[in-house]
């Protein structure tokens, strides 16, 4: 996938979580989109990573990690999983291995992170 794709779907991400969630853009500000948009980034890297080593558990022990740490910084686990969510459905349209790849573990992760909610 080039990145000229990823940013696309960056930016349909965000237009949509900001738009859903306009307390993002009063809590955070601008620095809260720049972070936004960092943050996506990393996902789709480390979807691609997960991909290259075929290894999905490189995926969700990155979205663990993460649901943790911006937990710990007063976000929701809920908002990770919208996150997760907007990826899967952005990429609907795609159907080469790498995109089929990362829906499925984009899902399993989902799946991670509720059951880590649910206690």
């Amino acid at each position: 996938m080039k990145q000229s794709q990823i940013d696309q779907y960056i930016d349909v991400i965000m237009d949509g979580m900001y738009r859903d969630y306009p307390e993002l853009e009063e809590r955070f500000g601008e620095y809260g989109k720049v972070k936004c948009r960092e943050d996506n980034q990393h996902h789709f890297d480390h979807l691609k990573t997960a991909f290259t080593l075929e290894n999905g558990q490189f995926f969700i022990d990155y979205a663990h990690w993460l649901t943790n740490l911006l937990v710990s910084r007063g976000m929701k686990a809920a908002h990770v999983i919208d996150n997760f969510e907007r990826i899967h459905d952005v990429l609907k349209d795609e159907h080469s291995d790498e995109v089929l790849f990362y829906r499925t573990i984009l899902m399993e992760a989902i799946a991670v992170i509720e059951r880590r909610e649910a206690k």
